[in-house]
């Protein structure tokens, strides 16, 4: 199958690699129907920073569809289609099982503890899963992840009218403005030195 792996700061290279086999216990091997390029993403390649193992196949905003389950997974099933938790939380620390995953003890990302989704196919543990609509176009699902985290923000503020300014209109602040466009009382101004974002 083809990946894009890392191997070091600027060396980035697209090769044919083995497909996974069958998923360990607990694990769910998947189609990678789409998967997003993070800002982390591009750091990464430009500056090596997050680089913990090499090669590595990053990309932690995917989605795709089951092919194959490990022992003991009950949650989904093949043919499922599925967006991932970029996060990789162990869930058996205190922090994780008080349900603060971002808390993890041993937290990492998908793309750095395990490879990611830029690749044909890629494995996962299914507790990072989440089981999405059939329909839902695979662009619009491998936006999953920043979607939540501008939700999360937009969530975060206080609910009383008046005027809100989104400074940055990236993928993260421009899901932000789009969400207070239809759901904030008050006026929403965006600010970003590009243009073209701005615009």
């Amino acid at each position: 199958m083809k990946a894009a792996r890392l191997y070091g700061q600027g060396d980035l290279r697209v090769e044919d690699i083995a497909a996974p086999g069958i998923p360990d216990g607990g694990w769910v091997k998947l189609r990678v129907d789409a998967a997003g390029i993070c800002g982390s993403d591009l750091h990464n390649f430009r500056t090596g920073q997050w680089i913990s193992r090499s090669p590595s196949t990053a990309g932690h905003e995917l989605t795709g569809t089951v092919i194959a389950l490990g022992e003991g997974v009950d949650t989904i099933a093949v043919g499922d289609r599925v967006v991932a938790d970029s996060r990789f939380w162990c869930g058996d620390c205190a922090q994780c099982r008080a349900g603060k995953r971002q808390l993890c003890v041993t937290l990492g990302f998908v793309g750095e503890i395990c490879d990611g989704g830029f690749a044909e196919q890629a494995v996962l543990p299914a507790r990072l899963l989440h089981v999405i609509d059939a329909s839902l176009d695979e662009r619009v699902a491998s936006m999953a992840e920043p979607l939540a985290v501008a939700l999360h923000a937009v969530r975060r503020l206080p609910k009383t009218a008046g005027s809100v300014l989104v400074v940055g209109c990236g993928p993260i602040g421009g899901l932000a403005a789009l969400l207070l466009s239809r759901t904030f009382a008050g006026t929403v101004l965006v600010a970003d030195r590009n243009q073209a974002r701005c615009a």
